[in-house]
């Protein structure tokens, strides 16, 4: 994909942090039960707005939640780390090719 990663190590616990390639893509990871930004390093569900010459889709929620992590001097706005899919610790979730 295109987002970047902020390198791994014993720092962040070897987390994988994801960026998105603004401003064409702007995720947050919200509360799903108030649509608030949730606080750092907090589960949440990602919300992603897509803008490019030929497609704008604002706030849509993806199948996902992951945890909202700090920007970082080469991607200086919000990250997601630890994806999986949205409720993957509450239900056995079903997942493949489609």
């Amino acid at each position: 994909g295109l987002a970047r990663h902020h390198p791994i190590g014993p720092e962040n616990d070897y987390s994988i942090a994801y960026y998105a390639p603004q401003p064409r893509a702007v995720l947050r990871v919200i509360d799903p039960d108030t649509n608030q930004t949730v606080p750092y390093d907090d589960w949440g569900r990602v919300e992603l707005t897509t803008l490019t010459k030929e497609f704008f889709m604002p706030r849509f929620l993806e199948r996902d939640e992951a945890l909202r992590r700090k920007p970082w001097s080469e991607a200086p706005w919000d990250g997601v780390a630890e994806v999986r899919p949205y409720g993957a610790m509450e239900k056995n979730i079903v997942e493949g090719v489609y």
